[in-house]
């Protein structure tokens, strides 16, 4: 249907100045005095004929300026048709609402999700009054996919509806991806075939991170949704609500060490980041493990955009899962960041393979080596095996793998030895006599390719003469925490007989010495290197392992040095599978045969609790088997896939899965549910940075509005002040030109 809204509807009581041409031409008639002339006897005679055509020309002329005075009224009153096709079109208007975690920051009274409601409700009722008949959808950005409502006709009961709508919304913790968003609403607006123009109503904070990068370039997806849009035909209308841009926030919990074992010292690090745009006020941060003991750090100034790490050393008693939270003291404006959480496995041994190139029964390659790592504090368990069993050894349980005086592994084993490193384990090689070189750098140096840090040379040193070491690289992760000890012993201690030459090449840039022989210049002594995309770590040798070469091993800086090589070089355990964000998946696989299918995940302050059941997996087609090939053995039973959606989860921190098995006990793991890091960028984009970033066949066509401001008329669509204008410009020439006409007469 047709509809007529005014912008300026006060200003129709102009509407009877209308009357004012008709007054005066009233007056006008009444003002002259009928006296009888014999000479007007002749003219009176004359105007008879005249009569109507006088009459018509004076009408004409009335009619012309009445019509003038009423369209110049219209013409301020700013009228605009709507839902129809005569001087106007359907339109579909669409409101994005924003309704991701940042909108829960409060600036003064409010939090910017109410303020944003209010503005919707706002823009709700001037399209009731003003665009009666046109199409309207509110799209929030955590359910894209399902809008409700879509393309409902606006009409005077469209406001009680979407309040009513408004007041139902939880803002969501998750983050908006608004250039997916935009694209998708782009696409399902185009399939409105009723619609032939479409206007978006971006109702958001208006956070540059929302549209820009971190290396200032507009974002790629929201750049593409913009330029899809028709130019003769879309609108985009920014509607933000900023609150205060500083932020504190904890951006990160980590686990520094690579291995956490029980009973053994680990480090842990809380990461603080100033986000604002002014210097933080020094504050306090609480750290808990599992809700129990508490320390609190403090947390300095920080400049903006620094970050500043807050190491804290602990020490798990028990192995098992753990759990633990880092919160600063609270702020009211947005305490979503300021706590954050990490979920730990803690193992009660890590395990080390010791490969023995040369087993003894009294003192083999290993002795030292096994004795200094299964001390009770070192929290290390060590198998030994003949270089003869490398090949036939399963490397996945182990978090280090030694080799010690090995004449040379297979080809076999050299594979097996890389990829385990790739995957992030740890692999440390001494020298001997029995260390075939050239055997070595062909398989495991391959021109720097491959796990060595250097290649293997020829047998150095007099035994008779023996020489001191050197610390030259304190600042390597092997010498974390106790370079001056190393530096003490090692300078005045060790004593090198022998040595495999290990060359040095200026172009090799993996490479760390660590420690030389004699002094600063000599030959790398121990060198190490990072392997792979996995962070797996390789040390060298050049002496042996046992005291045919060296004292070291006999020395209390083996225990030491044996130590800390293993902190520096175990694998790292993955804990991002269970530390997500609120946009990720727990995921676990399960035996049937041990594990219900029904799992409980229950929230660490027990506020949240859901039950979620672990399915088969989909069914994937074997490939066809030889005629003559013998019939494959069914597989006994299938493995379960547990999945637990994020986004179904309504509460932030640590997470328990309990896990039901057959014989009646019960199993606990843990996750972390984290606030998007996202989020905490609170920085406005303003319409000058659009303008800047984005290109110029793109300003026309998104406008931004600032709260406050009145949302005006938009692009102007159904307005008739156009016709009016020029209606009324022609009305008066063609008044004037009547007047004089007639007037000659």
């Amino acid at each position: 249907m047709l509809a007529l809204a005014f912008l300026h509807p006060l200003l129709l009581w102009g509407v009877p100045l209308c009357a004012v041409p008709i007054v005066i031409h009233l007056l006008n008639r009444r003002r002259f005095h009928k006296v009888p002339w014999a000479a007007m006897e002749f003219l009176l005679a004359a105007m008879k004929r005249n009569r109507k055509r006088l009459r018509m020309e004076q009408w004409l002329v009335l009619l012309l300026r009445t019509l003038a005075v009423l369209l110049l009224v219209f013409l301020v009153s700013r009228p605009q048709l709507g839902g129809g096709t005569f001087l106007g079109t359907v339109t579909h208007h669409v409101v994005v609402l924003d309704d991701s975690a940042s909108m829960t920051q409060r600036s003064g009274s409010a939090r910017l999700f109410e303020r944003a409601q209010d503005r919707v409700k706002v823009l709700v009722d001037d399209l009731a009054a003003q665009r009666s008949g046109d199409l309207f959808s509110l799209v929030r950005t955590s359910h894209a996919a399902t809008p409700e409502p879509w393309s409902l006709r606006i009409g005077p009961e469209l406001g009680n509806k979407i309040s009513a709508m408004l007041k139902e919304i939880v803002v969501s913790d998750s983050a908006p991806d608004l250039g997916a968003v935009m694209q998708l609403t782009g696409k399902r607006a185009a399939e409105v075939q009723e619609a032939g123009r479409t206007h978006y109503y971006l109702v958001s904070d208006q956070r540059a991170h929302d549209w820009a990068t971190e290396d200032d370039k507009p974002r790629p997806a929201l750049l593409a949704a913009l330029s899809a849009l028709r130019a003769d035909k879309d609108q985009v209308t920014v509607l933000g609500s900023s609150g205060p841009p500083n932020n504190l926030a904890v951006v990160d919990v980590r686990h520094v060490d690579r291995l956490a074992v029980a009973g053994v010292p680990t480090t842990l690090a809380v990461d603080v980041h100033n986000l604002g745009l002014d210097p933080s006020a020094p504050t306090t941060l609480a750290l808990e493990v599992d809700g129990q003991s508490r320390i609190v750090l403090t947390v300095p100034q920080l400049a903006p955009g620094e970050r500043q790490a807050l190491p804290v050393g602990h020490t798990f008693h028990q192995a098992g899962h753990h759990r633990v939270d880092a919160a600063l003291e609270a702020t009211e404006f947005f305490p979503l960041d300021d706590r954050r959480t990490l979920a730990l496995e803690v193992r009660d041994k890590s395990r080390v393979l010791l490969v023995d190139g040369q087993p003894d029964e009294d003192q083999g390659e290993t002795f030292f080596l096994q004795a200094a790592m299964e001390m009770p504090e070192t929290g290390i368990e060590a198998q030994v095996v003949a270089d003869s069993a490398l090949d036939e050894t399963d490397l996945a349980p182990f978090d280090v793998v030694w080799l010690c005086n090995v004449q040379a592994p297979s080809q076999a084993g050299a594979k097996k030895l890389e990829e385990f490193v790739a995957a992030g384990g740890g692999l440390v090689v001494t020298a001997g006599a029995l260390v075939d070189a050239q055997r070595w750098n062909e398989l495991l140096w391959r021109d720097g390719q491959g796990l060595l840090p250097m290649p293997f040379g020829e047998i150095a040193g007099d035994v008779d003469k023996p020489v001191k070491a050197a610390l030259v690289k304190p600042d390597h992760a092997i010498c974390s925490g106790v370079a001056e000890i190393i530096d003490l012993l090692v300078g005045n201690v060790v004593l090198v007989k022998r040595w495999l030459t290990l060359t040095e090449d200026p172009a090799n840039k993996n490479a760390a010495v660590v420690l030389r022989v004699r002094d600063n210049e000599g030959p790398p002594l121990l060198v190490a290197r990072t392997f792979g995309s996995g962070g797996g770590e390789v040390a060298q040798f050049a002496v042996t392992a046992d005291t045919f070469w060296t004292n070291l091993p006999s020395t209390d800086l083996f225990v030491v040095l044996a130590n800390q090589i293993h902190r520096a070089s175990a694998r790292r355990r993955d804990l991002t599978s269970a530390n997500l964000q609120t946009d990720g998946s727990y995921r676990l696989t399960l035996d049937p045969a041990t594990y219900r299918a029904d799992v409980t995940v229950r929230a660490a302050n027990g506020e949240d609790e859901r039950t979620f059941t672990a399915v088969e997996p989909p069914a994937v087609p074997a490939p066809a088997a030889a005629p003559d090939a013998p019939p494959a053995a069914a597989p006994s039973h299938a493995l379960l896939q547990l999945a637990v959606p994020m986004g179904e989860l309504r509460q932030l921190g640590g997470f328990a899965v309990e896990l039901g098995r057959h014989d009646g006990t019960a199993e606990t793991r843990l996750f972390a549910r984290n606030a998007p890091i996202a989020e905490s960028r609170l920085l406005p984009f303003l319409d000058s940075a659009f303008t800047r970033l984005y290109p110029s066949e793109l300003h026309g066509r998104v406008r931004f509005v600032r709260e406050g401001s009145s949302l005006g008329d938009g692009n102007g669509e159904g307005e008739m002040w156009h016709l009016l204008a020029a209606l009324l410009l022609v009305g008066l020439l063609l008044e004037t030109v009547l007047a004089w006409r007639f007037g000659r007469r």
